[in-house]
């Protein structure tokens, strides 16, 4: 038998020149990558080779196979299983081996290019001793106030001179893209585009003292503003003229603000948007509909050139200087920098770990950004975020919206509208045909700041300093990430949104290509007749990969060239962003990355769907749905099971979103992507056991249990690793079970599939999906509708809320005393401290418990049980309300959607209750060490002390005993099956962390007992006010007191 190969190396950075053995070849590429020599490349090789293959070969000789010498694009293609007819999935350690691997190559995956030789006495002494300590944030960080010396770093898209390359294009496409990015880099505030007079000069000179209302009549003027931002116009302006009649005003928002939108003419069809090298354009470049009104133009002599259509632009400076210009608003923009800090010292004190990635910040791209320099205490760090919206769903209204994300601010207050900024509106009804150029007004602007410089008036230490903004992500589904990043699209050969050189394969004479691991079974098809692909192989793409393959591209003299090439590298053209100040975006493709939202809630949802439903494309000749045991969503099956899924509604508390509606009646018709995630991912294991066969139910629980950790807004790295666990070994299996190495059935490989791989090595790379998912765009688009009061002049209407919006968050930022107040500690309430807080309704008087409870508290108390006042309702720290049967089981239960049944933590276990009601008890307060020091010395009055009281606030429960066991495990941790105990406990109300669904079920268990059972169901990702969802709604029936 064959030894198995090993790898080591001696590499200087990571093994200090101490020939170490290397868990797998993923990590020895790695560390040849970072030799900055080809001296100590070449002694790597040489150390490379295994013990085994040493004292067998004469000579030096590079790696032991033929594979070492394979390019890095080549590399994933290659690997390939001895046995073409299955692929078998690799033991645990195995994977658990790969999975640490592919952790690491997005924690801290250093550049391709070739670094400045090490210095060993300015090395930093937390770096990497072995190779066991991949998923690791290593290194101390650099002083945030800019003292310790930076790591050298080389930005690979400083290579590109897009002067030559714009030069050396040939193509006419291509030639447009680069004329775009070269207007771009050469942006400037003072060249005539964008803002201009008192705009541009506020802007480079912004006032330097806090913004302050004394005139009585500017007060009242806002308040009305603020007051009627959610009216009609009509309404606003009445109210408004009245005014003005008494009191006469100027622009008095838009002068205290600064905020302006830019217009610029765009084509009536919606093709393209006549700026930059379009600006002296009289005809759509597409189409040809001509730019101006002809009419009027004619009517003036040609003087005066009215535009058909105009689309504005908020630039995002004037929106992010408002932010500092108010002492508690610039306090909390210096959050980035504080959390920063706080994250190096926990690596420095966990040995180079950090304690949980959740945040963007904990990300290894953010923190790398960081240590490199990229990233300064100064910059802003952004997100942009842009989709398109059907505004009516019955008439054609399509538009596109971008807006901006402020990483600066805290999770809990970043993803809400006060704080989302928005960024320009593309006006329809017809899709744009170029894109990018509607973007160019926008990211003008930004480009321009980022090499210039935003001055910054920072009102909390009365500074001014200079900021030069960092845009991290750009968040898109499939085909807006393709207008940013002119990547091939999910249909290429290249078709990864990571970028990450899986080459696709094809059906015969057919041009879509499907991300397929497995090679089918006699196949033939050119090009894509590379063997098995191992998942663990593969890792995002890099700016190094990325220029290269555009110097290929741009290369192309003629048609047929290009499309070789761009079939080669998976690119259309250079990306858009390359037009902004490369120093100052995280890099292409890595400014792109997975998008949990359409991942579960469209993409997902569609596949498994169509193949449960036998809905999915079939070979008329070659194959046949009847075939197809994985197909029993079907007639009476699928109806009863729409039924079972409209039962669940009332167990599912409000906080659930809005419930899934039937999918045998409404799945088409505009299903929205939470009722999908809340069927699929929540209830869903629980209805579908039994229906499902036992293979496809227990892989498909495999992928929901990754999708609810990556849901998280916490995540541990034990946690992370199972997710990338399940995920690999899920691809595989879908693979191995449904595509089944048929030609015919390609198809059901869908990108989506591939994606699923992805999201673990993501979520170390840019922290939990949560973060930089789209759901904040498509509650900025959910909230501009709600204000949509002319359906008749929508595209209009819809970009003036937007600018409104934007002088609204301005005000709010700079004259705090005109934000409304989150009522988070309504009349009544009480505040139980760590983010708990009890509410109404709650007993008048005291009153006396039935005997079994009163016995319950009396035992807690060490004394007779008192009468007691019961409260209704506890906010938990999230936002969710618990509720309690005290007063649910007083309302009709079809009108209410049950939200008693919590999540507690005890002892270290996770438990499940429904609460009777929440209380407060009056114990005896245990004296602090401190109290018994301060004490009189005079003991002659100790019978006559008073104790000192607290309130110990407890919730009367009965519990849900323990799952299934095994029903548990064959369901990969998803289905909670549970009996309820009637038995009464008291529990700390600061015990429960989350209201959950305990949905009624009679299952047979796997033990094939048939009884009444509960499954528990948890709302996918629950921190929901990291999201930016606000806290539920009081019941108004419930304020007063009983």
């Amino acid at each position: 038998m064959p030894e198995p190969q090993e790898h080591w190396c001696n590499c200087q950075y990571y093994c200090h020149g101490v020939r170490t053995k290397l868990g797998s070849r993923a990590t020895w590429f790695r560390h040849l990558q970072r030799a900055p020599n080809e001296e100590e490349r070449a002694a790597i090789r040489a150390a490379g080779l295994s013990d085994t293959f040493r004292t067998t070969s004469a000579g030096p000789a590079g790696p032991s196979s033929t594979r070492d010498n394979d390019s890095d694009e080549e590399r994933p293609q290659k690997r390939a299983r001895e046995d073409n007819d299955e692929l078998p999935l690799a033991n645990n350690d195995d994977i658990v081996d790969h999975t640490i691997d592919a952790l690491h190559e997005h924690v801290y995956e250093p550049p391709d290019s070739p670094l400045p030789d090490r210095d060993p006495q300015n090395e930093p002494e937390n770096l990497r001793q072995d190779p066991l300590q991949d998923v690791r944030q290593r290194s101390p960080p650099p002083d945030v106030d800019g003292d310790a010396e930076e790591i050298p770093w080389h930005n690979p898209l400083n290579d590109l001179d897009v002067d030559d390359l714009f030069r050396s294009a040939r193509l006419p496409n291509l030639q447009r893209d680069m004329s775009f990015i070269c207007s771009l880099r050469s942006a400037t505030l003072d060249d005539g585009v964008g803002l201009k007079g008192e705009d541009l000069q506020r802007l480079q000179n912004p006032p330097r003292f806090p913004c302050q209302i004394d005139n009585p009549c500017e007060e009242l003027a806002i308040s009305l503003f603020l007051a009627l931002q959610h009216s009609s116009e009509v309404a606003y302006d009445n109210i408004r003229n009245a005014v003005q009649k008494r009191y006469p005003d100027s622009e008095l928002i838009h002068e205290l603000t600064g905020i302006s939108s830019i217009v610029d003419h765009r084509c009536i069809n919606s093709c393209v948007a006549f700026v930059g090298p379009y600006a002296g354009l009289e005809t759509c470049p597409t189409c040809g509909e001509l730019r101006y009104d002809q009419k009027k133009l004619a009517r003036s002599h040609g003087r005066k050139k009215v535009p058909r259509a105009v689309f504005q632009t908020i630039p995002i400076g004037p929106q992010l200087q408002a932010l500092w210009r108010e002492r508690g608003s610039a306090q909390h923009m210096s959050y980035r920098n504080e959390r920063t800090q706080q994250i190096f010292e926990e690596i420095r004190q966990n040995e180079g770990y950090v304690d949980a990635y959740e945040d963007i910040l904990t990300g290894s791209a953010y923190l790398d950004a960081v240590r490199q320099g990229r990233i300064k205490p100064e910059d802003m760090v952004l997100m942009i975020s842009i989709d398109g919206a059907q505004l009516f769903e019955s008439k054609m209204s399509d538009c596109w919206v971008y807006i901006w994300i402020i990483v600066d601010h805290s999770p809990d207050r970043r993803y809400k509208k006060q704080h989302v900024l928005p960024g320009g509106v593309i006006p329809g009804p017809n899709k744009p045909k170029y894109i990018q150029s509607f973007l160019y007004p926008g990211f003008h602007h930004l480009a321009a700041i980022q090499r210039e410089g935003l001055s910054i008036w920072d009102a909390w230490r009365d500074v001014v300093f200079i900021s030069h903004p960092f845009l991290f992500l750009a968040l898109a589904d499939g085909p807006g990430l393709i207008c940013m990043s002119s990547l091939v699209g999910h249909t290429g050969k290249n078709g990864c949104r990571m970028y990450c050189g899986l080459q696709g394969r094809r059906k015969p004479h057919a041009s879509q290509y499907y991300p397929v691991l497995l090679k089918p079974n006699n196949y033939t098809v050119v090009g894509c007749t590379h063997e098995d692909i191992d998942v663990r192989d593969l890792t995002s793409g890099t700016s190094a990969l990325y220029v290269r393959n555009l110097h290929t591209l741009m290369a192309s003299q003629n048609q047929a060239q290009y499309e070789r090439n761009r079939l080669m590298t998976g690119i259309v053209g250079p990306s858009i962003l390359l037009g902004l100040d490369v120093d100052h975006i995280l890099g292409v493709p890595e400014c792109f990355s997975s998008e949990i939202m359409h991942f579960s809630g469209a993409n997902m949802a569609s596949l498994f769907t169509d193949l449960w439903c036998g809905v999915a494309d079939c070979h008329a000749v070659t194959d046949s749905v009847a075939d197809w045991d994985w197909a029993v969503l079907v007639r009476d099956t699928w109806e009863a099971h729409g039924k079972a899924v409209t039962a669940t509604h009332t167990h599912l508390p409000g906080s659930f979103d809005v419930p899934p509606r039937n999918p045998a009646e409404k799945m088409h018709s505009f299903y929205k992507a939470r009722e999908f995630i809340t069927w699929l991912f929540g209830i869903g294991p629980g209805l579908l056991y039994g229906i499902l066969p036992p293979m496809y139910f227990q892989h498909y629980c495999k992928f929901v249990r990754g999708l609810r950790i990556m849901s998280q807004y916490r995540i541990t790295t034990a946690e992370m690793l199972e997710a990338c666990i399940c995920f690999s070994e899920w691809e595989e299996e879908f693979e191995r079970i449904y595509y089944q190495r048929r030609v015919d059935r390609i198809h059901f490989v869908r990108p989506c599939v591939h994606l699923a791989n992805h999201l673990a090595a993501e979520g170390t790379r840019v922290g939990a999906p949560c973060c930089s998912s789209q759901w904040t765009l498509e509650r900025t688009i959910g909230d501009i509708e709600f204000d949509l009061r002319q359906p008749s002049n929508a595209m209009s209407n819809f970009t003036e809320i937007c600018v409104t919006r934007c002088r609204v968050n301005a005000l709010k930022a700079m004259l705090p005393q005109f934000q409304t107040s989150d009522a988070l500690h309504p009349r009544g309430s009480f505040d139980v401290g760590n983010g708990y807080v009890l509410l109404r309704a709650r007993d008048r008087k005291p009153r006396r418990m039935p005997a079994a409870q009163a016995t319950l508290i009396s035992n807690f108390l060490g004394r007779p049980a008192p009468p007691i006042r019961r409260w209704s309702r506890l906010r938990l720290p999230h936002g969710q309300i618990a509720r309690s049967a005290w007063k649910e089981t007083e309302s009709s239960a079809e009108f209410i959607r049950i939200s008693r049944n919590v999540k507690f933590h005890r002892n270290d276990v996770d438990e499940f209750a429904e609460v009777l009601y929440f209380t407060q008890l009056a114990v005896e307060a245990v004296a602090d060490e401190d109290d018994n020091d301060n004490e009189d010395d005079n003991e002659d009055d100790e019978d006559d002390e008073i104790p000192k009281l607290t309130w110990a606030n407890v919730a009367m429960i009965s519990v849900y005993l323990r799952p299934d066991q095994q029903l548990l495990d064959l369901s990969h941790g998803t289905v909670w099956l549970c009996t309820h105990d009637e038995e009464l406990q008291l529990i700390d109300v600061r015990m429960i962390t989350a209201v959950v669904a305990m949905i009624p079920h009679r299952p047979t268990l796997p033990s094939g007992v048939t009884e009444d059972r509960y499954f528990m169901v948890e709302k996918t990702g629950l921190d929901v006010t990291l999201t930016g969802v606000e806290v539920e709604e009081d019941d108004q029936e419930e304020q007063e007191d009983q």
